[in-house]
């Protein structure tokens, strides 16, 4: 998934907060690495390997972390 695509996905579930949305995202075998949520305006982003959660507070932010640690999964 292109940091694009995902940056936009992310906007939309700050459109929709009143919503319980779930966005996963995958390597390129289709194994879960990370899952994503909003939560009280904060994004809950948790490993889906470690279980670890970590939570952001903008969108750019959340994209720089999944970046950074897609290719160590």
């Amino acid at each position: 998934m292109s940091s694009k695509h995902l940056k936009n996905m992310l906007l939309s579930m700050q459109q929709f907060q009143d919503s319980k949305i779930l966005i996963t995202i995958n390597d390129l075998n289709h194994k879960p690495l990370f899952s994503v949520s909003l939560s009280n305006s904060l994004f809950e982003v948790t490993n889906l390997n470690t279980h670890y959660t970590d939570s952001h507070e903008s969108v750019d932010s959340v994209v720089e972390y999944i970046e950074n640690n897609i290719y160590i999964n």
